[in-house]
């Protein structure tokens, strides 16, 4: 819970009154679209990663879609990074 509200706080900060509702249904339905879309992606990740049968092949598909997916979370973190100290300094 903590964190979908700091997660709309952040999404909504520093913008005029009129434009919070836009936001706030933006950064909803981003996190929608995630949830949605996120667990279906993975598994085709998983199911292509397998390579034979059995309990083995079973680990390295989810191996491959848990290093895709941190690999993404990685990318969004950075690229948040990048614009939000490229508005701070801009603020300033």
């Amino acid at each position: 819970m903590l964190v979908i509200v700091g997660f709309m706080v952040t999404a909504t900060s520093g913008l005029a009154d009129h434009e919070q509702g836009l936001a706030t249904g933006l950064a909803t339905m981003t996190q929608q679209i995630g949830i949605t879309m996120g667990p279906a992606i993975m598994s085709v990740i998983a199911t292509a990663a397998m390579t034979g049968t059995g309990a083995s092949a079973i680990l390295g598909g989810l191996k491959a879609a848990i290093a895709v997916n941190a690999a993404i979370v990685l990318f969004g973190v950075l690229t948040s990074a990048l614009f939000l100290r490229g508005a701070r300094s801009s603020a300033q």
